[in-house]
């Protein structure tokens, strides 16, 4: 039966997979698998795990965590540029990007509304410069916002810098 596998596996998240991308959503398989593309998550785990050690993972996940606390700091530093949604108790870290325009504009419902019609527009920028790819969502309460997950150990403080001072770069002129 066509469809069939589509049908049995598909979650319909739309707070993963918006419709206002610049590209064909078409193309976004992780709807069509189990979990929404998480292939074999247990198994990466273990071979983290495996490799690094306890301590290793320790430090790992330290790492993670520390850079986490260091983009919140940078988010609060540059009130003006951006609105942290909320503190983060992991590594998803969820801002609005305020442009020139809207800065000293009262926070209320409207400015979110208009924050959020942002949010793809500047990550559509992202992809057309090849600078970042940071996702958004909106959730049940608020639109599109940034979500920011660190996971790589590769990341470093100037990367969290870059990105925030791209999204600026990219968002000033909306």
């Amino acid at each position: 039966m066509k469809g069939l596998l589509i049908t049995c596996n598909q979650m319909s998240a739309e707070y993963l997979f918006m419709t206002d991308k610049l590209y064909d959503i078409s193309y976004d398989t992780g709807d069509k698998v189990i979990q929404c593309g998480r292939h074999n998550d247990i198994f990466k785990l273990w071979l983290q795990w495996r490799s690094k050690g306890n301590e290793g993972f320790e430090q790992h996940m330290d790492h993670l965590m520390e850079l986490t606390e260091y983009e919140v700091r940078r988010i609060k530093e540059q009130k003006d540029k951006f609105y942290l949604i909320l503190e983060p108790e992991l590594v998803n870290v969820s801002f609005w990007y305020i442009p020139k325009r809207l800065r000293g504009v009262p926070h209320d419902a409207k400015k979110e509304q208009e924050l959020g019609r942002l949010c793809p527009i500047i990550k559509s920028r992202m992809m057309q410069s090849g600078t970042l790819m940071v996702g958004y969502q909106p959730d049940d309460r608020r639109p599109n916002f940034f979500r920011s997950i660190i996971s790589s150990i590769a990341v470093t403080k100037d990367d969290v810098d870059f990105m925030l001072n791209e999204i600026d770069r990219l968002g000033q002129d909306l």
